[in-house]
């Protein structure tokens, strides 16, 4: 039997009883397989052990024709068949969203990057996916995030009236397409349009996002946020000047604050970012997942000089301009691919990587807005690389305090006497320095002249 979840929240408790300890909860539509009945309880499988609902909060179903997944371990293996021993293809992180494409016994059949893959049953929620509605947002300002929870990154935000295509709900949350991929917003502040107000045709494009309203007070509704500057930019001119504006216009509060407590000119923090990653933490075309960018010569010195052998039949890159030529490859007879420039192609290394050594990888990727080596994380305040690619990967405000926290005193003096040269080679390494250095001065005067005007 299969059930959904009516109820917003449903204890998952140990035994039949009120009184059972409680092991989890399932939100709102959640679909449950049901392995038995008892005494106005439905059994189910719960992470590998016999757990117990509550029956009047579960409404029995017939199999829906679509579904779609939503991982609850905090990592779970994609493998190439669907056995415990199958090779593992990469892993998924928790709150990842899966495309179904069949249920087998214990697996579920995926889309895994362009292709079949197979996760346990038990590390994923199901809820079915419901015929396309149009919704109006009912708040002056909301957030989209990247997973369905307030702690998650911010990908944008909505003005009041917006319209927006709602593709499914996940508990308290919409599922809406944003960007070039998706989002969620908080259900509550989405008003659904009747049956008679549908539009036919294809949202129009000045609705769709925050950034098309200039110089409007950014006071978001759905919860408190230090991100935004109470006074935008507009977003016009050069790509150079959309990309500081629209930078300006995520997280000009909290760069502000930040700034002012290091007594530097926020116009400096701007510019960096700008340079390091368009002034972007996610990137919504890859399912929104964080930007990362994999280096092959850091896997080296964490993993590869212990394994000189595995690390050349898969890592390749160039001796002496070690940030040239990196390539990799899954398996020795294979051709070598290119990865830089492609999040997807970046985040296919790592998650090859990670399954070889999880910290070693980590340790040798940049991450997020500021592009911060995972081996820096004890100078930022963390105590593995892994733990640092878990904040960084659910929180933007998450990856702008380690922005901060990773300037040293020098680097804070070099950007203070705006010696952006000597800063990229302290931020970026000696290197690239001098083209580093120029970008950023070249994004610093752009910033200043349009926030003076």
């Amino acid at each position: 039997m299969i059930g959904t979840i009516t109820a917003s929240r449903l204890n998952i408790r140990a035994q039949p009883s009120q009184q059972g300890r409680k092991l989890g909860e399932y939100s709102l539509g959640t679909l449950i397989d049901i392995t038995g009945e008892r005494s106005g309880w439905f059994e189910v499988l719960y992470q590998g052990q016999p757990a117990f609902l509550h029956a009047d909060y579960v409404d029995l179903v017939e199999q829906p024709p679509r579904l779609i997944g939503r991982v609850t371990a905090n990592l779970l293996n994609v493998r190439q068949q669907p056995d415990s021993n199958s090779a593992i293809l990469g892993t998924l992180t928790a709150g990842s969203r899966v495309e179904l494409l069949a249920q087998l016994e214990g697996w579920l059949e995926i889309e895994f990057n362009q292709g079949n893959a197979y996760v346990a049953r038990e590390y994923v929620d199901l809820h079915p996916r419901e015929a396309p509605q149009q919704g109006v947002v009912d708040a002056n300002l909301l957030h989209v995030r990247s997973q369905p929870s307030r702690q998650a990154s911010s990908l944008g935000q909505l003005a009041a009236g917006s319209r927006v295509v709602i593709e499914s709900r996940l508990g308290d949350w919409f599922e809406i397409p944003f960007g070039n991929g998706r989002g969620y917003v908080a259900a509550t502040y989405i008003q659904t349009l009747q049956e008679a107000e549908l539009l036919t045709g294809p949202i129009a494009e000045d609705e769709e996002e925050e950034e098309d309203i200039s110089l409007a007070p950014a006071q978001p509704a759905d919860e408190a946020s230090q991100l935004p500057p109470l006074q935008r930019l507009p977003i016009s001119g050069s790509s150079q000047a959309r990309k500081v504006a629209t930078t300006w216009n995520r997280y000009g509060g909290l760069l502000s604050r930040l700034s002012d407590e290091k007594q530097l000119d926020v116009a400096c923090a701007v510019a960096v970012l700008c340079v390091e990653s368009s002034g972007k933490g996610f990137e919504e075309s890859n399912r929104g997942r964080m930007i990362i960018r994999f280096e092959n010569h850091k896997l080296w010195k964490f993993w590869g000089r212990q394994h000189a052998d595995d690390f050349l039949n898969h890592f390749r890159y160039k001796t002496g301009q070690t940030w040239k030529r990196h390539q990799w490859r899954a398996t020795q007879g294979e051709e070598w691919h290119k990865f830089h420039g492609s999040q997807r192609a970046e985040w296919e290394v790592l998650e090859f990587a990670r399954s070889i050594d999880n910290e070693a990888a980590l340790k040798s990727i940049s991450m997020g807005a500021p592009q911060i080596m995972g081996f820096h994380h004890e100078q930022i305040g963390y105590p593995s690389a892994e733990a640092m690619f878990d904040a960084f990967s659910n929180d933007i405000e998450a990856q702008i305090r380690g922005f901060f926290d990773f300037f040293s005193r020098t680097m804070v003096q070099r950007l203070q006497r705006q010696d952006f040269s000597s800063f990229a080679g302290l931020y970026n390494g000696s290197g690239q320095k001098q083209k580093y250095g120029s970008w950023i001065k070249q994004h610093y005067d752009t910033f200043k002249q349009i926030a003076s005007r």
